[in-house]
C-alpha cells in the first residue's frame, strides 16, 4: 500500500485535473472542481489500485485479466454515478473513453509493480 497508493494518487490526480479543466466531467457538487475529486484521488483509486496488485500477486492468472477486470468494475461503478447524476460528461466523452481512462493508469501500476518488483521491494512474490 505505501508503494502502490502514492504513485496512482499521483496519476489520479493528474487526470482528473485534465479533465476538470477541459470539461470532459464533472462531479456532484458541481462546480467546486477544486476538492470534488480529492476522495477519489487519494481514496478510491490509489485502493483500488491496490487490490489489483494485491490480486495479481496472490492469484495465478493472467495479470492483464485482473487488470481488465478491475477496469470493467470501476468504469461500471462510475456508469452508476452517470446513471444517478453524480457524474456529466461533457466536450464529446463517453464512457468509452473512461474505460480507456482508467485502463491505462492500472496499466502503468502494474508495470511500476513489476518495477519494483525487479528492484527487490516486493521480496515474497
Amino acid at each position: 500500500m505505501l508503494t502502490i497508493a502514492p504513485f496512482q494518487s499521483a496519476i489520479a490526480y493528474t487526470i482528473n485535473a485534465f479533465g476538470f479543466y477541459f470539461g470532459f466531467w464533472d462531479l456532484y457538487p458541481f462546480g467546486q472542481k477544486e476538492i470534488v475529486h480529492v476522495p477519489f484521488d487519494i481514496g478510491i483509486y490509489p485502493m483500488l489500485s491496490v487490490w489489483m496488485i494485491y490480486f495479481i500477486r496472490r492469484k495465478k492468472t493472467n495479470p492483464f485479466i485482473v487488470i481488465f477486470i478491475f477496469t470493467l468494475l470501476t468504469t461500471g461503478i462510475e456508469g452508476i454515478g452517470i446513471i444517478l447524476g453524480r457524474i456529466v460528461y461533457g466536450e464529446g466523452w463517453n464512457i468509452g473513453w473512461t474505460f480507456l481512462s482508467y485502463l491505462i493508469p492500472y496499466i502503468l501500476n502494474y508495470r511500476y509493480y513489476l518495477c519494483l518488483k525487479n528492484l527487490g521491494v516486493f521480496k515474497n512474490s
